[in-house]
């Protein structure tokens, strides 16, 4: 049985601008990656004792990363660049060969095949040849992974209401948790925004390190996936996370508005996760296995 690669690569200067904006410090924030594989192994398992949640005993909190855009686009780079920062983190990639977006929870009957593949910034990892759920399935059965937690995205295109029934980036996350294990499905606008992109990978990275050691130790909740979907404001613009329920429906709308674009004016107590993302806010929502 093969085992993953662990991925630490380099922050590609072009998008260290954009991580810049809201970045959350920590101590590993400014170590060097290595170039090579092997060096990236010893450096992954090389952690300084008692360093916020993680320490010598526990090794690092272990990531996998899926999306449902694939391995072709740089919208994961954008997650990979920024979770590589933090050398608590442990991350290894796993994602569909191509562009798999509205496949939900579907897997390939008999099993998917993968092979060693790179993104488009030039970061190692593993890619399938079928759906975003059989990713997370390749990992766990074929790769042997035991992930702390799967993080899922950043989807260009928002998975928020009814949407998140078909959405393959909420399906990696559904997938996960029906294997026992914590999901974080991130969201943002259909076109790839540095500034947007750059947000919701800042605040995966907060999260991950505020919830650190309930995921590490196990405890954290495997009954729904956390989904975040971000509005299509500059993150100036941006009002303040709102953690609300799941839309019913999709709301009608006058003619020539998008519910896919934000209106950002911050139209205070949005009542569902639609609401929140057109007003203009950041929404947090618990999404069930079985929807």
């Amino acid at each position: 049985m093969r085992r993953a690669t662990r991925v630490f690569a380099p922050v590609p200067v072009a998008l260290l601008a954009a991580l810049s904006f809201g970045a959350c410090s920590s101590d590993d924030g400014d170590s060097a990656s290595p170039d090579t594989t092997e060096a990236a192994e010893t450096t992954s398992t090389t952690v300084a004792a008692d360093t916020g949640c993680v320490t010598a005993e526990t090794g690092p909190l272990q990531i996998l990363l899926v999306n449902d855009d694939g391995m072709v686009n740089p919208a994961i780079d954008v997650m990979i660049d920024r979770l590589s920062q933090n050398e608590d983190f442990e991350l290894t990639v796993v994602a569909p060969a191509d562009e798999k977006s509205g496949s939900s929870d579907r897997t390939t009957e008999g099993g998917a095949t993968y092979e060693e593949a790179t993104t488009p910034g030039g970061n190692e990892g593993y890619a399938v040849d079928g759906f975003p759920a059989d990713a997370v399935l390749v990992a766990l059965d074929d790769l042997g992974l035991e992930p702390d937690l799967v993080v899922s995205g950043i989807n260009p295109g928002h998975n928020f209401g009814p949407l998140a029934s078909l959405s393959g980036t909420v399906g990696v996350g559904r997938t996960a948790i029906r294997r026992d294990v914590p999901a974080l499905a991130m969201s943002a606008g259909l076109e790839l925004d540095d500034a947007q992109f750059g947000w919701g990978a800042d605040f995966a990275a907060d999260w991950i390190e505020e919830n650190c050691e309930a995921l590490i130790g196990g405890e954290f909740q495997t009954d729904t996936v956390t989904s975040v979907n971000i509005p299509t404001c500059p993150p100036e613009e941006m009002g303040p996370l709102q953690e609300v329920p799941r839309a019913e429906v999709v709301p009608e709308l006058p003619e020539g508005e998008s519910v896919f674009v934000s209106l950002c004016d911050l139209t205070p107590d949005p009542a569902d996760d639609i609401a929140a993302v057109r007003a203009g806010y950041p929404s947090l929502t618990q999404v069930p296995a079985d929807i």
